[in-house]
C-alpha cells in the first residue's frame, strides 16, 4: 500500500543549484473566501505554517497578494503583504463565483506596481482554485516568470458499487446540488485543468492528487509530492473542556454538500435509535449552512446536533479533546488535514473510505474507513466505538499524528518551487 509519510522530493544535482538564485524572491497569489463560504480551511492552514517557516529562510524572500482578511495576520510571519479585499459580496453558490472574478480582476490591475517593485522570480499559487491558479498563471504570462501551484484535490466522479462510475456533473447532482450549481461547480473545476498544464510545476499533497494530475495529460516530472501537517505544539498546549468527554462525535469541515454533512446527520439519526442522548459536534461555516440547520429542526435534532461557527485553533482543539469519535463523510479530499488534527488531538476517526483518506491514513489503527454514502455501515461503525471505549486508540491516534511535520512539508515544497524558478525543468 502506498502511503504518504511525507517523503521531500530528491536532492538536486551541484548543476541545478548552479542555476539557482542566490536569493530567491518569491510572488504568492492566495485569494481565500470569506468566513460566510468556510472556515479557515486546510490550503489556508498551510499556506501560514508554510509560509512562517520560508521567511526564517535566509535565501527566500516572499511577497504576498492576499484577499481580506490576511490569515497570515501573525508577528511570526513577517513577509510583505499586499491585501486586497473584495469590490463585491454575491450570495449563494453563483455570486461566490462572480466575487472570484471581481478580485482576479482588481488583483490584475493593482500588480504592477508590486512587480516593479518586487523583481520577483517566481510566481507562486498556494491553492488550485479558479481565483487562484487564473491570476497567478496570467502574472506568469503578463510578466514572464514561472508558476508553481500547489494542488490540494480535484474532484474526479464518485465511483458507486456496481457501476462504471459517474461524470462529474452527475456526481454534483447525485449529492443534491441544483442544475445550475452542478454545472458551475463542473465548468469551474474542468476550467482550471488546461491552466495546471501550463504551469511549470506542481505541488500535489498526495500520491492520489498526483495521480489524478497525470490522468489529465500532465507530466510526471513537474509534478512533486508533498504533504500535509497538523500544529502538534498548539494541540499539545490545547486543554479540553472537562475531564469527561462532553460530545460523543465531531465534525470539522466547510458546510457542503460533498464534505457529506447531510450524510451525516443521516448517521447520527440511527446512532440516536441505540443511543438516545447521544451529542454531535459540527464546526464550520459555508453556504449550505442554512440548508443544514434547517434540515436539523426538520428531523428534531436540535437536542442532539449543536453546531459551533469558526472558532479559532485553541478553541478547535479544545473541542476536539472533548469529543469521543471524529465522524467525517467527506467525498473529496486530497489529504485531509481535519483527520490528522483529530488524531492529534487522541480521539479515533470514522470516516467514508476513498482514495486520499485510504492513502494518508489506512495504515492508521484508530482510522475507520468506511464504504462511501452508506451511512448505515458508518453508523454502526460509530456506534461500536461508542459502546466500548479504547485508551489504546488514542494512544495509536496521537502517536500516527507526530509522523508530519510541517518542516518536511515546507522543505519540499521550497524545493519544488526552487526547480520552478530555475531552468532544470
Amino acid at each position: 500500500m502506498s502511503t504518504n509519510r511525507q517523503k521531500t522530493v530528491c536532492c538536486t544535482t551541484t548543476s541545478e543549484r548552479e542555476k539557482r538564485p542566490s536569493v530567491l524572491k518569491i510572488l504568492a497569489v492566495f485569494f481565500h473566501p470569506t468566513a460566510r463560504v468556510t472556515a479557515v480551511g486546510g490550503a489556508e492552514k498551510r499556506l501560514a505554517e508554510t509560509i512562517r517557516i520560508f521567511c526564517r529562510q535566509s535565501n527566500v524572500e516572499i511577497t504576498v497578494l492576499e484577499s481580506t482578511p490576511s490569515v497570515l495576520n501573525e508577528p511570526s510571519i513577517p513577509c510583505k503583504k499586499h491585501l486586497l479585499s473584495s469590490s463585491f459580496r454575491g450570495n449563494g453558490w453563483l455570486g461566490t463565483y462572480l466575487e472570484w472574478f471581481f478580485w482576479i480582476a482588481k488583483a490584475f490591475l493593482k500588480s504592477p506596481p508590486v512587480f516593479r517593485r518586487g523583481e520577483f522570480d517566481v510566481i507562486f499559487i498556494p491553492n488550485n482554485t479558479l481565483p487562484n491558479l487564473a491570476l497567478g498563471y496570467g502574472f506568469s504570462l503578463v510578466f514572464r516568470r514561472p508558476a508553481c501551484v500547489i494542488v490540494h484535490h480535484i474532484d474526479i466522479p464518485l465511483t458507486r458499487a456496481g457501476s462504471k462510475g459517474d461524470s462529474l456533473y452527475g456526481s454534483y447532482r447525485s449529492i443534491n446540488y441544483s442544475k445550475t450549481v452542478a454545472m458551475a461547480k463542473t465548468l469551474a473545476q474542468y476550467a482550471v485543468f488546461p491552466l495546471l498544464k501550463k504551469v511549470k510545476a506542481i505541488i500535489a499533497v498526495s500520491n492520489f492528487t498526483k495521480k489524478a494530475l497525470t490522468d489529465i495529460g500532465i507530466p510526471d516530472n513537474r509534478i512533486f509530492v508533498s504533504s500535509n501537517a497538523v500544529d502538534l505544539n498548539g494541540i499539545n498546549k490545547a486543554e479540553r473542556y472537562s475531564t469527561e468527554k462532553v460530545f460523543d462525535g465531531a465534525f470539522v469541515g466547510r458546510i457542503a454538500k460533498e464534505k457529506g454533512v447531510f450524510d451525516l446527520l443521516e448517521v447520527w439519526k440511527k446512532i440516536l435509535k441505540s443511543k438516545k442522548n447521544a451529542k454531535l459536534l459540527i464546526i464550520g461555516s459555508g453556504l449550505e449552512l442554512a440548508s443544514l440547520e434547517r434540515k436539523i429542526a426538520a428531523n428534531g435534532l436540535r437536542d442532539n446536533v449543536l453546531i459551533r461557527g469558526r472558532c479559532n485553533n485553541e478553541e478547535l482543539y479544545g473541542s476536539l479533546k472533548s469529543s469521543k469519535v471524529f465522524v467525517f463523510p467527506s467525498l473529496f479530499e486530497g489529504w485531509g488535514i481535519a483527520v490528522a488534527e483529530a488524531l492529534a488531538c487522541g480521539i479515533p476517526v470514522v470516516a467514508y473510505d476513498i482514495p486520499a483518506l485510504r492513502e494518508v491514513f489506512g495504515p492508521c489503527k484508530s482510522v475507520f474507513l468506511t464504504p462511501a454514502r452508506n451511512v448505515a455501515q458508518m453508523a454502526l461503525t460509530v456506534t461500536g466505538m461508542l459502546d466500548s471505549e479504547n485508551k489504546e486508540l488514542a494512544e495509536n491516534s496521537a502517536n500516527y499524528a507526530k509522523n508530519f511535520s510541517w518542516k518536511k512539508v515546507a522543505a519540499a515544497d521550497l524545493e519544488a518551487i526552487f526547480k520552478a524558478a530555475s531552468k532544470s525543468l
